[in-house]
């Protein structure tokens, strides 16, 4: 069997060194208005920008064929994904819980770096951190799914869609799994009670239930104008 990272080997592209031409991207320059204020791009480009890859990166996960360095994934993304007959994840721990996300929309994994703390920012985001350029919110998803509870983060999920990058703060990565649609569970809020805004489905795999997070879903929070609510 394969390890998760000869999987990232074999299918994650890393994002290029270069920053985009155009600057930021909307969902970029709309994060900084909303969470730095007057003046936030100027104070996104004083922080030190990191490259985890270059020091303290995970070995094994490196490039591959495809490539994820723009928008992110489509906007019908989670739509198509319901059709397919099989979904590659990649399953790692939050708490005591095991998630997973689909491989198409992770652009890399690296190690948990210092970030950048926002004010303003609620108690699930982490922080911020100049990730080769971008615009790349971490959020805490101990504290988003779970109160808290469990491992401290080692590892960052980094993924981008909608023009935004963000990190998403694990302790480990599990396994990869290749779901059949069989065994894929879409619409799940009737089957789960823990934060299922932020689920898109479930992958039962025997006895065991992977709970699939969301990227759209996690975007839209963030960048969730004032007084929509919280999840």
């Amino acid at each position: 069997m394969k390890t998760p990272e000869e999987y990232f080997v074999e299918n994650v592209n890393l994002p290029s060194e270069e920053k985009q031409a155009s600057g930021y991207t909307d969902a970029e320059a709309a994060f900084m208005d909303k969470y730095m204020g007057i003046g936030g791009k100027s104070s996104f480009d004083n922080i030190q920008r990191v490259d985890p890859r270059s020091d303290v990166a995970l070995p094994g996960f490196g490039s591959a064929p495809q490539d994820y360095s723009g928008e992110g994934s489509s906007a019908d993304f989670e739509e198509k994904l319901r059709d397919e007959d099989e979904v590659q994840l990649v399953s790692f721990v939050v708490g005591d819980r095991e998630y997973g996300l689909p491989i198409m929309v992770i652009q890399e994994v690296v190690r948990k770096v210092p970030v950048t703390l926002l004010p303003a920012a609620p108690r699930y985001m982490q922080g911020i951190i100049n990730l080769r350029g971008r615009v790349t919110p971490v959020l805490d998803l101990r504290h988003l799914l779970h109160d808290g509870k469990g491992v401290s983060d080692k590892f960052v999920v980094v993924c981008k869609h909608k023009g935004l990058q963000i990190g998403l703060a694990i302790s480990a990565v599990r396994t990869m799994y290749r779901a059949e649609k069989k065994e894929l569970v879409w619409g799940v809020e009737s089957e789960i009670g823990v934060a299922s805004d932020f689920l898109l489905g479930l992958y039962k795999y025997g006895e065991k239930l992977v709970s699939i997070l969301s990227v759209d879903r996690l975007v839209e929070q963030i960048l969730k104008s004032e007084g929509e609510g919280n999840a």
